[in-house]
Parts: C-alpha cells; sequence; structure tokens
C-alpha cells in the first residue's frame, strides 16, 4: 500500500490526528507523543501551515479544515487497507500440501517441507493442520486450521563462475564435495558447458529469481554463471539479504 510507504504524510496525519484529540499547547507535547525531536516536529508544522492544514494563530495547534479533510482521507485509506489485508489473513489461514500417504477430510495432519514443496502426512510436525479434502498419495490436499510453523531450513547457492578458459577437470574436482539439489544455468554458454560436465540443467530461464526462491525452499543450487555476470548476481543477493532477517539469509559461495 503506497500511504504506509509515504512517511511524510503519515507523519503529518499523526501530528493532525493528535492535535484534534489533544489539542497540545507546545511543539515538545507534540514531540513527546510522537517520539520526534522537537526540531523534527517544527520543520513539519512550518509546512503544514504553509500547505493550510494546522493552525497556530490561537492558543495551541488545531487541524484546520483541510487538515481534518486529510485525516478523514488517510483514515479512510487505512480501514480499505485493514479490510483488504484482513480478508488476505483468511486466505493464508489454510495452504495446499502434497499429500503423502492417503488423507481424509478432517483428519490432523503434519506439515514438513521435502524437495522445496510443502507436503502432508498423518504424522506430527511442528505444523499441524486440518485436511480439508480427501486426497490419496500424490494428490493436492487443502489444509486449514494450521497451528505452529513449518520447519525449514534455507537453502544455499554455489555460485560456479565460469569464463573463456574452460579447465574442465580442475571444475570437476572443485564441484566433488559439493552437495546440491538444483542445477541452474545463465544461458547458452553456460548450458553447454554444464552439459560438458555431465549436469543436466533444471532452472533454465529466470535463473537467479528461480535460484532464490528453490533457496527459500530449502534447496542448495548450483548456479553456473558467467564470469561478467557475477558480480550483478552477488549483488542482487545481497540486496535480497539486507531485507531479511539473519535466519532467512541466503549463503552463497563462489566457485572459480
Amino acid at each position: 500500500m503506497k500511504l504506509l510507504r509515504d512517511k511524510k504524510k503519515l507523519t503529518k496525519f499523526l501530528i493532525l490526528y493528535h492535535s484534534a484529540l489533544d489539542e497540545p499547547n507546545t511543539l515538545s507535547d507534540i514531540a513527546e507523543e510522537l517520539d520526534m525531536t522537537q526540531q523534527g516536529v517544527s520543520n513539519y508544522v512550518k509546512e503544514m501551515q504553509e500547505e493550510g492544514l494546522i493552525d497556530t494563530s490561537s492558543k495551541g495547534y488545531h487541524p484546520t479544515s483541510s487538515g481534518v479533510e486529510m485525516v478523514r482521507d488517510v483514515l479512510s485509506e487505512l480501514s480499505v487497507f485493514v479490510n483488504e489485508a484482513s480478508q488476505g489473513i483468511d486466505l493464508i489461514s489454510k495452504c495446499t500440501a502434497i499429500a503423502d500417504e492417503p488423507v481424509s477430510k478432517g483428519d490432523s495432519v503434519g506439515l514438513f517441507m521435502k524437495d522445496g514443496f510443502l507436503h502432508a502426512s498423518l504424522s506430527e510436525s511442528s505444523s499441524m493442520g486440518e485436511a480439508l479434502n480427501d486426497a490419496d498419495v500424490g494428490e493436492p490436499v487443502q489444509v486449514g486450521a494450521l497451528k505452529g510453523i513449518t520447519e525449514m531450513e534455507i537453502g544455499r547457492i554455489y555460485l560456479l563462475s565460469v569464463g573463456d578458459e574452460f579447465k574442465r577437470k580442475k571444475i570437476e574436482k572443485e564441484l566433488e564435495p559439493i552437495e546440491y539439489d538444483k542445477v541452474a544455468v545463465s544461458g547458452e554458454q553456460q548450458y553447454g558447458l554444464g552439459r560438458m560436465l555431465g549436469l543436466e540443467p533444471d532452472i533454465l530461464f529466470a535463473p537467479l529469481e528461480s535460484s532464490l526462491e528453490a533457496a527459500e525452499k530449502g534447496l542448495d543450487v548450483l548456479f553456473i554463471v558467467s564470469s561478467d555476470a557475477l558480480e550483478r548476481i552477488t549483488d542482487k543477493i545481497r540486496s535480497r539479504n539486507k531485507k531479511r532477517d539473519d535466519e532467512y539469509r541466503i549463503e552463497y559461495e563462489i566457485i572459480r
């Protein structure tokens, strides 16, 4: 939602809302209530005066009619967001998994990750739910009444950087101790080099995005990239990791 990313508009809304309810007499009153510096509040109030949103002509701070209208508009936007978000939460209160054994509607099932997919069985798990339909082995089963968190380890990405000088024996030796679940390639040349190494690529298109998604689902990926693209790809992985908590960051290793 764009409003939630608009820090300036939200801060003005909070100042107006506080001013309407509590009629603060000083800037320090507003600063204390909103956990802001007095100088920060002063800068906002000055701009809001110029915009005709707040009145300081009488004692204290009061929203103008335009300020009240802005408060109503923001509250309306927030109300729409809350309603949509609530519906979204309802949607994720159930999920679809692959049945590992025959399941009947109403069965209590445990959820777990395997080979990058969510599976359901009649065994106990850290994440439990109720089967919403009958399913045979390998068939999809919807699971509701979810409780707990599915245990899952984040996978790792091995970046095999291949330049024009392709030393097959050296690369094969480097790959010997590495265990991986999927092979991704960044282009035709890397596809061909992978085949020369006896590797059958699993991920051919949107390789970085697909590799990240696979790692997020607990799979280790060998990603064959050109030496020219290596820096760009590592930058994107680091950028993705900055937005995640430590336990959800994807580790990578460069193999040359």
